[in-house]
């Protein structure tokens, strides 16, 4: 019995170190959900500003700017829990929800600073950002830190081709398309497998290169997390939309309904293209580009003859 003990003490000795991510990825990874968390609280307030507060155009375009700020706070609150929790190393769970806490309050206070002339709708989204953080931190609690990530290094990815498409639609002064369905179809499909398959790359990169040991399960979460994000941010959104038009109207006209109605479909569409996308490229990835373990003689032999 003493020996077994021994021996069991002995493995666990040797057994190899659970790898941790680098500092490198999380001092990028933290770099951008603070700046792309305060670029986008501004851009909002700078879009939807006025001094005597909001008339009804100047709710209706806050509801359908919503989305972005919630989606940055999403990655912004697992951003801050993995930082939180690697920088304590004890207590993991404990500081990854304080880290996601602490940025869900930075972002809520400032979201209801920018507003206030609007008291009622400040607070809203102020209460939707500071949830937006704390459910970000939920994706930061899985027990291997390298895979969470992996995947938000390819959901940093994700908010580039978000940010990209943003750009052409605003920049662009004549469109490819005809006719604007085949536009729609074009960006609400096409663009987010593509970016769903980068993302899927992106992931099974990072694992790759930091000789992680993850398996097949792993690659799949790491390949899916940005495509997660981006459906629980719509979830959140479209909760978020109907607090704000609630309180700030008292009717919304048709159309109004029908644009967000479309918005809201085209964002689930392309959350969950570019979850399947992402996490079947990363399985695939682990499947046909990893080396598998060579068996030994002896095992051969065993299977051999067992069959």
């Amino acid at each position: 019995m003493t020996e077994t003990q021994e021996q069991q003490a002995e493995t666990a000795a040797t057994a190899p170190a659970e790898p941790r991510p680098g500092r490198t990825a999380l001092w990028v990874l933290a770099a951008a959900a603070v700046l792309s968390l305060a670029g986008v609280v501004y851009s909002l307030y700078r879009l939807t500003s006025m001094p005597g507060g909001l008339d009804d155009t100047g709710i209706m375009i806050l509801a359908n700017s919503l989305f972005s700020p919630i989606v940055v706070t999403v990655f912004a609150g697992a951003v801050a829990g993995v930082v939180a929790a690697r920088l304590a190393r004890a207590r993991r769970k404990f500081f990854t929800v304080l880290g996601s806490l602490v940025i869900g309050l930075a972002a809520g206070a400032t979201a209801y600073l920018s507003f206030q002339a609007d008291a009622d709708i400040a607070l809203a989204i102020a209460l939707v950002l500071l949830g937006s953080a704390l459910i970000g931190g939920l994706f930061a609690l899985p027990q291997r830190p390298v895979t969470v990530v992996a995947g938000l290094s390819a959901t940093l990815l994700l908010l580039a081709f978000m940010f990209g498409r943003g750009y052409y639609e605003t920049a662009a002064s004549m469109s490819l398309f005809s006719d604007p369905l085949d536009e729609y179809g074009a960006l609400g499909t096409a663009v987010p497998f593509i970016a769903g398959v980068a993302c899927g790359i992106c992931a099974f990169l990072y694992l790759r290169a930091r000789k992680a040991g993850v398996k097949l399960l792993g690659h799949l979460l790491a390949g899916a997390l940005p495509g997660a994000v981006w459906l629980v941010a719509t979830v959140i959104a479209q909760v978020a939309v109907e607090v704000v038009l609630n309180t700030g109207l008292n009717q919304v006209e048709p159309l109004d309904q029908a644009l967000l109605a479309l918005s809201f479909q085209w964002q689930y569409n392309g959350s969950m293209t570019a979850m399947f996308a992402g996490a079947l490229c990363a399985v695939l990835a682990y499947g046909l580009l990893l080396p598998k373990p060579h068996r030994s003689k002896a095992a051969k032999k065993s299977s051999t003859a067992t069959g």
